[in-house]
């Protein structure tokens, strides 16, 4: 019993390597639907089809996808390519940040 205490209290005294967390929500970024929609008052909405984990990357990918909407982006297909070919800027933007030792 006192084992698996000490066990429970090392692992959770471990950090995450900056490497190991940039796979991790690059691997969950690549998965990742965006769905925008567009309000009554004009001002687009977002959801996400999962967490990328990192609320700094899953606001960036609802910024992104109100960009190609304002940009005209309107068929579903069109949407998902403007999104996809931001989505590597938004994954060196988080490896810089954590790189730095910024989370989030």
């Amino acid at each position: 019993m006192i084992a698996a205490l000490l066990l429970l209290f090392v692992a959770q005294d471990v950090p995450e390597s900056p490497e190991n967390e940039i796979v991790v929500v690059g691997k969950r970024l690549e998965g990742i639907s965006v769905h925008v929609s567009r309000g009554a008052d004009g001002k687009f909405g977002c959801s996400l089809s999962q967490s990328s984990g990192s609320a700094s990357v899953d606001g960036q990918l609802c910024k992104a996808a109100a960009k190609c909407a304002r940009q005209g982006t309107l068929s579903q297909d069109a949407m998902r390519g403007c999104i996809e070919a931001r989505k590597p800027a938004i994954l060196e933007d988080f490896s810089r940040r954590i790189r730095a030792g910024k989370r989030g």
